[in-house]
């Protein structure tokens, strides 16, 4: 047997070498054990090897220190049970129990259903009804007499926990099950929101959370507890060892690796014999290939002949694109020649237009004329006929008026003869005092008629002079307004004045609020094509100042806009408007060029008239104000004369108003009078670009219109108000006579009424009174007949003189109409032969544009042929040069004659393919395909290799790293299984034989009695049981599952042992930081000295139901 090496400390031993590494924490009891347990490791190593002898010094060390130095326990973030709730499950109806993060102790009389709690965590969190041993289904677990189970549980899920976000700080896994065997799974959050009811869901909880629910060691039921503690062999415990380490999961995952390997070497095997027959046939395939060599100068012959074959078609092809090219040369000339006769076709129609709009201008002026006097000599005959009826129904109304007038005079003659006689009559009675009464009361009512005349005229007066003060009210309102308005308008052309005269750098406002804003933010911003071009008033510079009013009023708000050079900057341009509240218009101009079409140089266009610094907003005024064909003529009279000549290229003229400064007229072309518009003069400053002198000018001129205008106004006003003040003057004047005569009707009707009192006294005048009154009646008829008869006079003498005028006018227009008629069937002629003349200018024109685009078509049909023929000659250049370098053509070289060589050699190939069996091109192919296919196979099987060569690798490695879990779980569970027993003075060993797959237990009760080791067989049964729950302890230390379930682990104790082994594993879980034990036992540990404490939680269960003592449970 070889020397041991000696073995090289721990990080863990030289730090229990440093003084004060343990201190005081550790007491003296403890040492001693430390000390018993160092000595009995030496006996321990000669069964180990080097590497096992140094785990096992390890172990010891760190379970020793972790024994006597005192720890804090913290409860495990996740994975922990925290409640378990049954329903209906077993013998229990109703039953909810929590648990501690830690030890947990379920306590409770035999028959009281402890055992269910653990069967329920089971089922609960996806175990099969078998594992448990306790049914062959789930409803085999459902209470008698219900037909529904429900078994929940919760989960901690703090920290790093599943799903934290979704299931907050607690998972609940709720599964039912039926007596129909149906079973559901609620998994919730712990709101109770229900957050899936999928298993999968469950199992990855479950993986996350390390639960192993199928693991023996996880969960140890009551008859798995028993037949562990009393009836187990040394093979079981090995089983059960590598089983609750999950050691035998891993083994079988890497046996399927295994399994892997060996189907490739199968494979392996089988692709050898395959790269033989391929090797056997790639073999032969070049064989025959080699005897195609002696072919090869007909080949080579063949290859040159199909060089110069490519080549003689590239020759061809180049010689019909150049045909082509020629056609097409030719067709464009036609092209010209017929576009040199439209030009001219179009010039002979523009000059025609010209004369027919000249004439048609004529012939319209004419009309023009003719048409007036046509109205005129309607309106006058309307008029005509109207006094005709009028003067026949005014003859017949006179004769009716006049027979009415004479009957009614004669009766009132009758009537005036009876009072007098009646007065005569009365006279004489009394003396003539009745009839002096009588004439007094004829005196005094023409008095009151006078007075009641005069007061009727009073109120006609009033009436006119309260009619010409309500009409001058609103006058005198509107003059007010317009001193008001022309005050404001000389105290804004005084503050631009100011300005002006304050800031010599010009004003950049005369373009619209924020219009500074808007110019730095443009500036800051870079542009796609180019900074905008504004505003536009700034590139534009007037030459004459006279047309300054008119020319700013025509082209308007194109001077404060802006033009930008891409579709995309117009947009972005728009939006920085709109940013800055600024109304300027936005223009985009295209790139392309235009041709100007301007009237002779005799003529001023706008364009002549100003000067712009940039061919953009050249470009956008043009298409906007045509100011390339728009004049400007001072004199209104002579422009109207130079419209009516129609001047070639000019569409509008425009001409000053010498009456109002400023103001001037836009004169359409060929419209004569009619086409005539006012023009109302810009009374702003100027916005195209002038010096600050200029503007000063401007502003001094302003404000010299508006105070003449404010003084006109303040004129006209004053004006108005004089006269409405003698308005109201002689209002109040009519007012005062009209109260006199009425004061005079007043009195002179009390008088009458004396006297009518009086002649009502005296019964004699009744007879008079009467007849009076039928006199009066009678003059009053006739009076108004007269009336009557005077007025149809009057008004039959006034129609007459009309219908004599009117006689007289229509015959004076009809002569005029007739020169008229004569000079417009001249007109009439001249521009019926114009238009002849257009039209076949015009068919001509049309029949060139037809030829033309039938030209275009046969260009474009030349034009496609040659782009074709051009484009075949690339491809056959292309294809050529695949073939080989360009060759020198002779004048034999064409491609009739190259092919019949070509066929000639072909034919020698082919015969002597024939020989071989094959042609050269299969047997060439069949070479190439039988080498492509044995590399390939070649390739496969090394990627094979490869393969099998990595798993075998990776297959020991992993057994080598399984083999060194397996020692290092081991030595383990050695140390600790020694430690645990050492609690009752007991001498442990744990021995494995991994090659038999058998634990042993060796145990002496008493260290001092002997030093020969005992089988577990002959151990009391407390002392068996204390043993195996020592050995559970020390495995339970190799398992990851966050908690540990055991049920009646102390059936077989003794009150010693048991008591020992309580303490034991309390002392156990306070030492596993973060692992949760539930631990079920019939007995009352409180009897045993365990209280509840912050760590340990005792869980006593109801009595059983009356005589109930087992659970009933359906097999």
């Amino acid at each position: 047997m070889s020397a041991k090496r000696p073995r090289s400390k721990t990080k863990l031993e030289l730090a229990l070498e440093q003084p004060g590494a343990e201190g005081d924490a550790i007491q003296s009891n403890k040492k001693l054990k430390t000390m018993e347990l160092s000595a009995n490791i030496e006996e321990d190593s000669a069964d180990m090897d080097s590497d096992e002898e140094a785990l096992y010094f390890e172990q010891s060390q760190l379970i020793a220190a972790s024994s006597t130095a005192p720890r804090g326990n913290e409860p495990a973030d996740y994975g922990t049970i925290e409640l378990i709730r049954l329903e209906n499950f077993m013998c229990h109806p109703c039953l909810e129990m929590k648990f501690g993060p830690f030890m947990n102790f379920v306590v409770g009389q035999n028959g009281s259903g402890k055992s269910a709690v653990l069967t329920a965590l089971t089922l609960c969190l996806g175990a099969k009804a078998a594992v448990t041993n306790r049914g062959g289904n789930v409803k085999s677990f459902i209470k008698e007499g219900e037909h529904m189970a429900v078994v929940e549980v919760h989960l901690r899920n703090r920290g790093d926990g599943f799903k934290k976000d979704i299931y907050g700080d607690t998972i609940i896994v709720q599964r039912t099950f039926n007596r129909d065997g149906i079973t559901a799974y609620k998994i919730k959050a712990k709101s109770g929101k229900v957050i899936s009811t999928t298993k999968k869901e469950l199992s990855d909880i479950i993986d996350y959370m390390s639960l192993q629910v199928d693991n023996p060691m996880t969960v140890l039921s009551q008859d798995l507890a028993r037949q562990f503690l009393s009836n187990s062999t040394d093979e079981d415990k090995y089983k059960f060892f590598m089983k609750g380490v999950q050691l035998d999961d891993l083994y079988a995952l890497y046996q399927a690796l295994k399994s892997q390997q060996a189907l490739i070497d199968g494979v392996l095997e089988s692709k050898a014999e395959d790269i033989r027959e391929l090797k056997e046939d790639k073999d032969a395939a070049e064989k025959k290939f080699r005897l195609l060599q002696q072919t090869e100068d007909l080949r080579k012959n063949v290859n040159k002949l199909l060089l110069r074959h490519a080549w003689a078609q590239v020759s061809e092809s180049r010689s019909f694109a150049e045909a082509a090219k020629n056609k097409l040369s030719d067709s464009e000339g036609i092209k010209q020649d017929l576009n040199k006769k439209l030009e001219d076709a179009r010039a002979a129609v523009d000059t025609w237009e010209q004369k027919v709009s000249q004439a048609s201008a004529a012939v319209k002026s004419s009309s023009a004329s003719i048409d007036p006097l046509k109205d005129e000599k309607k309106e006058s005959e309307d008029s005509l006929k109207n006094n005709n009826e009028k003067l026949k129904k005014i003859q017949g109304d006179e004769r009716s008026v006049h027979g009415l007038m004479t009957g009614a005079q004669q009766k009132l003659e009758r009537a005036q003869r009876d009072v007098d006689a009646e007065k005569q009559r009365l006279a004489d009675a009394d003396d003539g005092k009745l009839a002096s009464l009588v004439e007094e009361k004829v005196r005094l009512l023409e008095r009151k008629e006078r007075f009641g005349l005069e007061v009727r005229e009073i109120d006609e007066h009033t009436q006119t002079e309260q009619s010409a003060t309500k009409d001058n009210k609103p006058k005198l309102s509107e003059s007010q307004e317009k001193v008001k308005e022309r005050e404001a308008g000389l105290r804004d052309a005084q503050n631009s004045l100011r300005q002006l005269t304050t800031n010599q750098s010009g004003n950049l406002e005369v373009y619209g609020p924020n219009i500074s804003r808007l110019l730095n933010a443009i500036d800051r911003i870079p542009w796609k094509a180019g900074k905008p071009i504004g505003p536009i008033g700034l590139s534009v510079k007037l030459k004459d100042g006279k047309w300054s009013s008119i020319l700013e009023r025509q082209l308007s708000r194109t001077l404060t806009g802006f033009i930008a050079l891409s579709p995309d900057d117009k947009e972005r341009l728009i939006s920085l408007t709109r940013e800055h509240r600024c109304s300027n218009p936005v223009y985009y101009t295209s790139r392309t060029s235009f041709q100007l079409k301007e009237p002779p140089l005799e003529h001023l266009t706008v364009l002549r008239a100003i000067k712009i610094e940039n061919e953009e907003v050249q470009k956008l005024l043009v298409m906007m104000n045509q100011i390339e064909q728009t004049i400007l003529v001072e004199d209104h009279v002579e422009a109207r004369r130079v419209m009516e000549t129609s001047p070639k290229n000019v569409k509008l003229c425009y001409s000053i108003n010498k009456n109002k400064r400023g103001n001037g007229f836009n004169i359409k072309m060929g419209q004569g009078s009619g086409g005539v518009e006012p023009i109302i003069g810009w009374d702003k400053p100027p916005r195209m670009a002038t010096s600050v002198e200029e503007q000063i000018m401007f502003a001094e001129t302003k404000v010299s219109q508006k105070t003449s205008e404010l003084d006109e106004a303040r004129n006209r006003y004053a004006e108005l108000k004089a006269a409405d003040d003698t308005s109201q003057r002689n209002l109040m004047e009519l007012k005062n006579r009209k109260q006199r005569n009425k004061t005079e009707i007043m009195r002179i009707e009390d008088q009458i009424d004396v006297i009518t009192n009086t002649l009502e006294q005296d019964n004699s005048n009744k007879e008079l009174n009467r007849l009076e009154g039928i006199a009066k009646g009678h003059e009053e008829t006739y009076q108004t007949y007269a009336t009557q008869h005077e007025d149809t006079l009057t008004e039959r003498q006034r129609l007459l003189g009309i219908q004599t005028e009117l006689k007289r006018k229509i015959g004076d227009i009809d002569d005029k109409i007739g020169g008229f008629e004569k000079h417009a069937d001249g007109l009439q002629s001249l521009h019926t032969a114009a238009i002849q003349q257009k039209e076949k200018s015009v068919l001509a024109s049309s029949e060139a544009i037809q030829k033309i685009e039938r030209q275009d078509a046969i260009i474009l049909e030349l034009a496609d042929a040659a782009e074709k023929a051009e484009e075949h000659v690339r491809d056959q250049i292309a294809e050529a040069q695949k073939v080989g370098a360009e060759v020198r053509l002779g004048p034999n070289d064409t491609t009739q004659k190259i092919e019949a060589r070509l066929n000639q050699l072909e034919a020698d190939i082919r015969k002597k393919d024939a020989r071989i069996g094959a042609s050269s091109e299969k047997i060439a192919k069949d070479c190439r395909e039988k080498t492509e296919k044995y590399n390939a196979a070649r390739e496969e099987v090394a990627d094979l290799e490869r393969v099998h060569q990595a798993l075998q690798q990776a297959f020991e490695e992993r057994m080598e790293r399984w083999g060194y879990f397996r020692k290092y779980i081991s030595v383990q569970s050695r140390y600790q299984f020694r430690f645990l027993m050492s609690e009752r003075e007991f001498d442990g060993k744990l021995a494995f034989d991994h090659k038999r797959g058998v634990l042993q237990l060796k145990v002496q009760p008493s260290q001092q009695a002997t030093d020969t080791q005992r089988n577990t067989k002959t151990l009391s049964g407390g002392e068996k049981s204390f043993s195996q729950i020592c050995l559970l302890l020390a495995l339970w230390e190799a398992m990851g599952s966050p908690f540990r379930c055991l049920d009646e682990f102390d059936v077989f104790m003794d009150a010693v042992n048991r008591g020992v082994s309580m303490g034991l594993i309390i002392k156990a879980a306070r030492n596993s930081v973060g692992k949760q034990f539930i631990l079920i036992t019939p007995q009352d540990v409180s009897t045993k000295g365990i209280d509840e404490t912050a760590d340990v939680r005792i869980v006593r269960m109801p009595d059983p139901q009356r005589n109930q003592t087992r659970l009933q449970v359906r097999r």
